[in-house]
């Protein structure tokens, strides 16, 4: 059982929040702000109640598998907050295919947290919800760190791959990046297959390194 089940607290670090909260409330962000992959919904509870009302319309999308009766505690963390979760758009499903539909919808956001799944793959398809990111608006993803290598280089190419975004600020393992204006569309096909590609790769290193352990043991 993973601990914010139990605690429902954030699992961005009291630090890594505090750049969140300052980053979000020091630019006038009032469109949708779009959260990908809630846990217990600690970070999303943190951030709805830092607003006065009215709040921007919040999104979120999950699996609602990290945990069992995940969308439960979810709901109940928000309510103990004085917050009804009817005033949320929870969309349960896969990222990918939400945000396809999102895509057809031409919907438009002014903040998008990632902190769903770390696989370098699963993340370059969440960084594809950036392609509905007004100019301006954040996007901030959770765990750059050296036990998440998909993060840090799906993050990393996605700089690389698109100069109208500068990174304002890294505290902890979280990483904020602004775009500052309209450019190519983000994350074609080419970088959801390299994703893929840079995921295998790790997989057989990490299977590799395990089989080279065994053998000397």
């Amino acid at each position: 059982m993973r601990p914010s089940a139990l605690t429902l607290a954030p699992e961005v670090s009291e630090e890594e929040l505090k750049a969140l909260k300052e980053s979000i409330f020091s630019v006038p962000l009032r469109g949708k702000h779009l959260e990908i992959g809630t846990a217990a919904g600690g970070t999303l509870r943190e951030l709805m109640t830092g607003y006065d009302e009215p709040r921007p319309p919040f999104v979120v999308v999950d699996t609602f598998e990290y945990f069992p009766n995940q969308r439960a505690a979810v709901e109940k963390n928000l309510r103990d907050a004085g917050i009804d979760p009817a005033d949320i758009d929870i969309r349960e499903g896969r990222s990918w295919d939400l945000c396809r539909k999102a895509l057809r919808d031409r919907e438009k956001f002014d903040f998008i947290f990632i902190d769903g799944h770390h696989g370098a793959n699963y993340v370059m398809k969440d960084l594809r919800w950036t392609r509905m990111l007004s100019p301006g608006g954040l996007v901030c993803l959770h765990d750059y760190k050296p036990d998440f290598p998909g993060v840090i280089w799906a993050t990393e190419r996605f700089l690389k791959q698109n100069p109208n975004y500068e990174k304002i600020t890294h505290t902890g393992t979280l990483v904020i990046l602004r775009k500052m204006r309209e450019g190519r569309q983000e994350v074609s096909w080419k970088e959801v297959i390299a994703g893929e590609v840079f995921a295998k790769r790790l997989t057989m290193k990490k299977s590799l390194n395990k089989r080279l352990r065994r053998t000397k043991s």
